[in-house]
């Protein structure tokens, strides 16, 4: 089966819901695992924790900038394919 196009507004709507709430999920459990973190440095000092550290902190440094580079997508690309499907479904498309 081959890939599938949403050619619906409300489709669309839903799905730029859907990665909204995928970012705040993702944004949220960040926030907890910073805690956690934080929580856990205040009696794991050894090597293991440092190197541990440094691995979450690498990953911080992508995850952020992939919840903008996943806002924007939803924000200003699937909002104006949205918005065209809309004048298209609504029939005040002309030629």
């Amino acid at each position: 089966m081959g890939p599938t196009i949403i050619t619906d507004s409300a489709s669309i709507n839903k799905y730029r819901n859907d990665i909204v709430h995928a970012i705040e999920e993702l944004k949220q459990q960040f926030t907890k695992t910073e805690r956690a973190i934080e929580t856990v440095s205040e009696s794991w000092k050894d090597d293991n924790f440092r190197e541990f550290q440094e691995y979450f902190n690498e990953d911080k440094e992508q995850i952020l900038p992939l919840c903008d580079v996943l806002n924007n997508y939803e924000g200003i690309i699937l909002y104006e394919l949205e918005e065209k499907i809309k004048i298209i479904e609504n029939g005040t498309f002309h030629l």
